[in-house]
């Protein structure tokens, strides 16, 4: 920026105007370096109306764009365009089943997509149950493997699977049941699989991947579920980006 009184490249999007000579202030985000960026000013500074904008005009060039939303800042622009806005609390009719099979990217075996898949639950379960003892972080392993199974689909097959649903959390916890030594698991996991916690983690998937705006909002999420949430979120995204390599943004409001 110490270059040139001038803040205007070939192509990009509007960003504001130059102060110091009316100049019009564009760039493309995807051509720099490294196209991450944070926006600090002071509270009503204009954050959030400045990454809206950026929102709408990167969504006009073709870029996807993803929200994790604190505070249901961007519901409104989600509607009004059309986006998919997806409240995560325990009474939202919004779900994501963190056993969805993943796409699978293109140029990776089918069996390492399954393997790091099932690392991804194992994590996941061990942020649901706290402490957990080596014996008992081997049987989880064991069975998610088994849980899919229980489902016909394997790291053999997983290539291959068109019609097959995903399980859910209570089938995990029926095979903990019968399990030997996982009877004491299976019982920590019951308010994630029948009690207060099952409709925000035991349900199908039901929100639209392929839309080009989404907007996951976690206000309303009890404060013990948000490592959760923000975990099946976050892993969600992550899928998603390494399905398809394209342009995306993913914003973190109120980031801190």
């Amino acid at each position: 920026p110490f270059v040139s009184p001038d803040l205007t490249s070939e192509e990009g999007i509007l960003y504001g105007v130059n102060m110091h000579n009316n100049s019009l202030v564009i760039f493309d985000r995807f051509s720099l370096e490294n196209a991450n960026s944070v926006i600090f000013a002071k509270s009503g500074g204009g954050k959030s109306y400045a990454t809206k904008l950026e929102i709408l005009r990167s969504l006009m060039m073709g870029i996807n764009v993803i929200v994790v939303d604190p505070e249901n800042e961007y519901q409104n622009l989600a509607n009004a365009i059309g986006g998919s806005f997806f409240k995560i609390s325990l009474t939202s009719p919004n779900h994501v089943n963190p056993f969805d099979i993943p796409i699978i990217p293109e140029g990776e075996e089918p069996a390492d997509v399954f393997k790091s898949h099932v690392l991804n639950l194992t994590g996941l379960l061990k942020l649901m149950l706290g402490e957990i003892t080596p014996e008992e972080d081997s049987m989880l392993d064991r069975v998610i493997t088994e849980t899919y199974a229980s489902r016909d689909i394997t790291a053999e097959n997983f290539g291959n699977i068109k019609d097959l649903k995903p399980p859910l959390l209570e089938d995990l916890q029926t095979i903990l049941k019968n399990t030997e030594g996982g009877r004491g698991l299976a019982t920590r996991l019951d308010k994630f699989a029948h009690g207060s916690y099952a409709g925000f983690l035991n349900a199908p998937t039901n929100i639209d991947i392929k839309n080009r705006l989404i907007v996951f909002s976690i206000r309303d999420l009890e404060e013990e579920l948000r490592p959760i949430a923000m975990y099946i979120v976050l892993n969600f995204v992550w899928n998603l980006v390494r399905s398809e390599l394209r342009r995306r943004i993913l914003v973190i409001d109120e980031a801190w």
